[in-house]
């Protein structure tokens, strides 16, 4: 008799985890990238907010793409947790200017 396979098998699992990765995680990282570079750009508030969200959506795509292409997901999501701690002290420090 054929032995079935588990509903989640180590692959599945690794796609499942990517893709919360590049969902949710992607979504956070552009969104703090967008309220950091509103703070740091070097214009007027309005056009600040307004470039920075157009760079946010080009860095959503780009950071669920680098979620599939990354070799482990354990190493993408330090990088990530890392990224975020930069742009959190980079609108920290912004702020304060």
């Amino acid at each position: 008799m054929l032995k079935q396979d588990r509903w989640l098998n180590g692959q599945r699992l690794d796609v499942a985890v990517r893709t919360l990765l590049g969902v949710g995680a992607g979504y956070a990282l552009s969104a703090l990238l967008a309220a950091s570079l509103s703070v740091v750009l070097p214009a007027a508030r309005a056009e600040a907010v307004m470039v920075a969200t157009m760079l946010a959506f080009l860095a959503y795509a780009a950071l669920i793409i680098w979620a599939y292409a990354a070799r482990s997901a354990r190493r993408l999501a330090a990088i990530w947790v890392a990224l975020a701690l930069v742009l959190w002290l980079a609108m920290a420090w912004g702020g304060q200017a």
